[in-house]
Parts: structure tokens; sequence; C-alpha cells
């Protein structure tokens, strides 16, 4: 069981800080885009999604896909993993919901920009007790 909260909390950061470091710069067209997690392996495009922002996945490795499908995900490429992205100005962060496909689960984290081409994300659970952090890369 703690293997499998600490890898909920590992895919949790890695889809949210795809999401959160494009939004944390700030809100100009070159905020947005797609973004690739340090394995390389699932990449998500950020986009304005009304008031908020969301990110969807465009392109996810093999192996990738296969843990999705086993978890009761159809597609990995085209699901929206990112929902509702809001930044908190007060921090400098931004703060949304993340779906995890290979859990099939919600979870919240935050991200923070490192500099324009990258981002930390943090994803937690059990009440922000076990949690995990990513640096991910802009890739467009």
């Amino acid at each position: 069981m703690h293997r499998r909260v600490v890898t909920a909390a590992v895919a949790a950061t890695a889809f949210f800080m795809a999401g959160q470091s494009a939004l944390a710069q700030p809100a100009t067209a070159d905020a947005f885009g797609v973004w690739r997690n340090p394995k390389d392996n699932v990449r998500v495009e950020i986009r304005p999604c009304g008031a908020a922002a969301c990110g969807t996945v465009v392109w996810a490795s093999p192996k990738a896909q296969a843990k999705a499908r086993e978890a009761g995900t159809p597609s990995l490429v085209g699901t929206q993993v990112l929902k509702n992205l809001e930044l908190d100005e007060r921090r400098g962060v931004w703060r949304g919901k993340v779906f995890v496909p290979e859990l099939n689960r919600n979870f919240t984290g935050i991200a923070e920009p490192v500099d324009a081409g990258r981002l930390r994300a943090k994803g937690c659970v059990i009440g922000g007790f076990l949690c995990k952090s990513q640096v991910w890369t802009k890739i467009t």
C-alpha cells in the first residue's frame, strides 16, 4: 500500500508539474505549450481552458500507454490530466486537479517555475503527508 501511495504521489507530481510550470510564468502565449516529464515517456500540452488552464496528454510511450490501459484508461493520448489550474498569486504557484491514468485517480498538486524552460511540481497524497516533486522541461 505504501508503495502505491508513493507511486501515486510521483505520478501526480509528474503530470501536475508539466502543467504548472507553464502556468506559473507570466500569462503570455509562451507560458503555454508542450512539456515532457523527466523520463520523457509522457508529454502534456498546457493551454487556457476558460478562466483556468488544463493539460492534455499529446504523446506517451507504449509502456506508459499500457500502464494506463491496465488501470482502466482506454486511451492515454487525448486524456485531460490537468484540470482547473488556478494561479495562487500570493504564493506564485499554480494549484489544481491532476488525473493519474495509471491509478485511475485524481489528486491535488502545486507547481512553480524554475525558469522559462523548467518547472518544479509537487504532488501529495494522504492530506499532504506523502509528497514527491519533479522538474519538467518545456519542448515547444
